[in-house]
């Protein structure tokens, strides 16, 4: 077999396997990575299912933590995500700024079904007084400003970032509603819970490719072994 490695062609090979064996080692460290991050916010995500607690909008949260807010919702906040299917539909998630006694918090208030015409938004009205809010603590980007809209209304924007949405709030962090009293008019977004075991299983299928990596090329140096004897 040590002739057959001395030659040209079979060294190029040689180097080629082990490119793609790193490549795979990585991919399958990528996935496991993926599936205990999903694991991790699964344990936040059943954390969230206890008490909710009343947030302090200035400080940092995990994700997914259970809260509950009071207040009213800021006078032309609202703004609609576009391009959020629903059940097969497309639709906007619909964002408020919610003004509580602790600072402004922004509210993933719910869905809505787009219309006909996407340069046209639908009307969505806003719960009038004060409005209590049973969510999820969910994080809020900065992201950058859009500053080509392409003919986009002025209430819509394209990602859930700061730099989009028109007030500045005193939280790194929105609220997706679950619950709201009295009752909102949107259908609530349901919150979708992470599965690990689809990242667990690309893991081990890149690490599959790679066993079969190395068992192809000790297969045909073998066979171009024993053709030099």
């Amino acid at each position: 077999m040590l002739a057959a490695l001395r030659m040209r062609r079979w060294q190029g090979f040689t180097v080629v396997v082990l490119i793609a064996i790193i490549g795979f080692g990585l991919l399958s460290r990528w996935q496991w990575q993926r599936a205990e991050e999903k694991r991790v916010a699964q344990q936040a995500q059943t954390l969230a299912e206890q008490e909710p607690v009343v947030p302090p909008a200035d400080e940092p949260l995990p994700e997914f933590t259970a809260v509950t807010l009071t207040g009213e919702y800021a006078a032309g906040s609202l703004r609609l995500v576009r391009q959020r299917p629903l059940e097969g539909r497309n639709g906007y998630w619909v964002l408020e700024l919610l003004q509580t006694e602790s600072g402004d918090i922004w509210v993933l208030r719910g869905w809505v079904p787009a219309g006909p015409r996407s340069n046209i938004s639908p009307d969505v009205s806003s719960p009038p007084g004060q409005i209590t809010v049973d969510g999820l603590v969910r994080p809020l980007p900065r992201g950058e400003e859009l500053t080509d809209r392409g003919g986009l209304p002025g209430d819509q924007v394209t990602e859930v970032e700061t730099a989009q949405l028109p007030m500045p709030g005193n939280a790194d962090w929105y609220v997706q509603a679950l619950n709201s009293e009295p009752e909102d008019s949107v259908t609530i977004v349901p919150v979708t819970r992470p599965d690990e075991l689809q990242n667990v299983s690309y893991a081990v299928q890149w690490l599959l490719f790679a066993a079969v990596a190395i068992g192809g090329w000790f297969y045909f140096l073998r066979r171009e072994a024993k053709e030099l004897d």
